[in-house]
């Protein structure tokens, strides 16, 4: 019983900061004012972190792996699809995820600027995932072949990120983004 109220107390204090994170910013939420919030004593609360930005990076933890099973889940779900199919819904997952969650974005900018290792980790999984539906869509002759995949990889991950604030500030849908997107890269990739 004892691990299951630990459980709960650890993921008290992880909303409580996120949700303090999100009413007043993440430079302003304190110790203090999260165990106020999580409903827990101090002594609990350092237990489990030793700062603010220590819960902060466990929260990303748990997000990075929500989106990792989500991910997974497209390519599970949609396994003999057309690689572009399977591209575009791949993209507006990673795109879609930021529009939930306003909080999602604040802190996955704020981590970005120096990432834990499961951002890290999560970005190269993106990456290599990416660079295998490429890869598909080379093999199948679909790309010119002086086209780069691994380059085009890389290109489809900054453009995710490079589209996202328009994403987050309403100027387009994440289908939008997806669509300019892809029709930037891929118009001087794909063979007529």
């Amino acid at each position: 019983m004892a691990k299951d109220s630990e459980v709960s107390a650890r993921e008290r204090i992880i909303s409580a900061a996120i949700e303090l994170a999100d009413h007043q910013g993440t430079g302003r939420v304190t110790m203090s004012a999260v165990a106020v919030r999580a409903k827990v004593s101090r002594p609990t609360l350092y237990s489990y972190f030793p700062n603010v930005s220590r819960i902060l990076d466990a929260w990303v933890v748990q997000e990075v792996a929500k989106v990792d099973s989500r991910l997974q889940g497209v390519l599970d779900a949609d396994a003999g699809s057309d690689p572009i199919a399977l591209l575009e819904n791949y993209i507006d997952l990673q795109l879609t995820y930021f529009v939930e969650s306003p909080t999602r974005a604040l802190l996955t900018a704020a981590a970005l600027r120096s990432p834990p290792q499961s951002v890290t980790e999560h970005v190269e999984r993106f990456r290599t995932d990416v660079r295998s539906l490429l890869q598909i869509l080379h093999g199948q002759g679909r790309l010119r072949a002086d086209v780069d995949v691994d380059l085009l990889a890389g290109l489809v991950i900054a453009g995710i990120t490079s589209m996202t604030p328009h994403v987050l500030k309403k100027l387009m849908s994440p289908m939008e983004a997806r669509h300019q997107l892809l029709d930037i890269l891929f118009r001087g990739s794909l063979r007529p």
